[in-house]
């Protein structure tokens, strides 16, 4: 009887200990209606209530941490959805089967304390994150800043539809270096592609308002490479990126430069205005204008019109199925609320 007592308390005493560790739940959820022209399949003038385009698409958040006393240890599990029609969607693909995975965006734990963190599983793809650090403010996500990136890596970085996850992943990124930082990620092949099996890197500082951030994929299928800055000019920011992808086989080596720059109308009201030029398999131009109201520190509402020429899929900036990369317009409203 007391054995049995003693094993009870000692079960009891875990999963009270395990209810300490900290658990948030966060969010996004971005949706619009939008028109959609394009030059290419499958037509012209889709209108319709979608998926939004300023915050990298909607996603569920569940993370957690437990203080370990010098260290913590930690978890991601998030899953991207369509805000229009609440479907999975914004996460990467199973390259075996084609079908989402439950947790689709990140799924992974991590050890964190004065030596940096080391992260293992699915997880932000770093070469991607080399382009994070130098966002506009009230920026068309979609459209410039993380994207545009990933579109040049046409095989999908990482395994991952658009490149922005990377599966089977190892990554060490270091504390912060004086306002600079490093990210190196390694990605085991596993069940996956041996196309899939690559190291990322990217770096990122930060000199009062001057940022500037890089990236480096080396994978069996392609290497690229990413460079670029933002900076405040006096009411403005402005950014700037330069952009290479190389793959292997017949498709041709591809380069982009692109910039933009936001304005601070009022307190609450951003406008931007960017554009993007591709040489080599995705050569063409974009276009977008934005405009970013916020309600309040968690709601915004935006409109945007995008326009391009061949070589982009302006459909995934901002309005209308998919279609060729053959140019096209779109324009669209939206509310983006975080949570």
């Amino acid at each position: 009887m007391k054995k049995t007592q003693m094993a009870l308390a000692a079960v009891a005493l875990v999963a009270s200990s395990a209810a300490l560790a900290e658990v948030s739940v966060s969010g996004s959820y971005d949706i619009g209606v939008g028109s959609f022209n394009s030059a290419g399949a499958p037509g012209t003038n889709k209108i319709g209530v979608q998926e939004g385009a300023v915050n990298g698409g909607s996603y569920f958040t569940l993370a957690g941490s437990d203080d370990l006393g010098g260290m913590k240890a930690s978890f991601t599990l998030q899953t991207g959805f369509d805000a229009a029609s609440g479907t999975m969607s914004n996460g990467g693909n199973i390259p075996s089967s084609g079908t989402q995975s439950v947790f689709n965006r990140q799924a992974n734990v991590a050890l964190s304390g004065g030596f940096g963190k080391i992260t293992l599983g699915n997880q932000l793809n770093t070469y991607i994150a080399g382009a994070a650090g130098t966002v506009l403010p009230g920026s068309i996500f979609g459209a410039f800043d993380v994207s545009a990136i990933a579109a040049q890596d046409a095989a999908g970085g990482g395994g991952n539809s658009g490149g922005f996850f990377t599966r089977n992943a190892i990554t060490y990124s270091t504390p912060d270096l004086g306002g600079a930082s490093l990210s190196v990620q390694k990605q085991v092949q596993g069940n996956d592609p041996a196309s899939y099996d690559g190291t990322a890197a990217s770096g990122s500082i930060s000199l009062g308002d001057v940022k500037a951030s890089a990236g480096y994929l080396d994978r069996t299928d392609r290497k690229s490479w990413t460079i670029g800055a933002s900076a405040p000019i006096g009411p403005l920011t402005a950014n700037l990126r330069y952009t290479e992808s190389d793959p292997t086989g017949a498709v041709k080596a591809s380069t982009q430069v692109r910039g933009g720059v936001s304005y601070a109308l009022t307190s609450e009201t951003t406008l931007t205005l960017q554009h993007a030029t591709n040489s080599g398999s995705l050569k063409g131009d974009l276009t977008s204008i934005g405009a970013v109201y916020s309600l309040s520190k968690a709601t915004s509402l935006y409109a945007h019109y995008s326009g391009a020429s061949a070589g982009w899929n302006v459909s995934a900036y901002g309005a209308g199925a998919a279609s060729a990369s053959k140019g096209g317009s779109s324009v669209a409203v939206g509310v983006l609320t975080n949570f």
